[in-house]
C-alpha cells in the first residue's frame, strides 16, 4: 500500500493527536505537524505532502485566509488532497472549501464516525494512486 504523505496543521494539540490516530489507519504517514497556518504554509513547501488537513480558525490565519491558503498549496501541487477540520458548522463555509477542491469537510468535535466518511474517500484516493 502506498503510504499517503501528510501533513496536520491545527492548533489543538488534542485536535492533531486524534486526526493522527485516525489518518495512520487508514494508510497515512504523518511527516508533519503545525499549529498555526503560517507554520503550515512553511513546513507544505518544505514537505510538499500529498494531503494537507487543515483547521479553520486558527491563530494568524482564520476563516477566508484559510480559504487562501488552501488555494495557494493547490495551486503548487495540484494533485494535494485536503481534508478541513473545524468547529464551524456552516454549509456556506464548508461549500467554499468543497469547491476549492477539500476532499472533505469534518465539524469538531468529530468522533471515529464522523471521520468516516472523510476515510472511506481517503482509502479510494489510495486505492486509485496504488492502482
Amino acid at each position: 500500500m502506498v503510504l499517503m504523505r501528510t501533513l496536520i496543521i491545527d492548533d489543538s494539540p488534542m485536535a492533531r493527536r486524534v486526526i493522527r490516530h485516525h489518518l495512520t489507519k487508514v494508510g497515512c504517514r504523518v511527516v508533519g505537524e503545525a499549529e498555526n497556518a503560517a507554520q503550515g504554509l512553511k513546513l507544505f513547501q518544505t514537505l510538499k505532502p500529498d494531503l494537507i488537513t487543515l483547521d479553520v480558525m486558527m491563530p494568524e490565519v482564520e476563516g477566508v485566509d484559510s480559504l487562501k491558503a488552501l488555494h495557494e498549496m493547490l495551486t503548487v501541487k495540484p494533485d494535494l488532497s485536503a481534508i478541513i477540520v473545524s468547529a464551524i458548522p456552516y454549509e456556506k463555509v464548508r461549500d467554499g472549501f468543497l469547491r476549492e477542491g477539500a476532499l472533505a469537510y469534518i465539524v469538531k468535535p468529530f468522533t471515529a464516525s464522523s471521520f468516516e466518511p472523510a476515510r472511506q474517500k481517503l482509502i479510494r484516493v489510495l486505492r486509485q494512486s496504488a492502482a
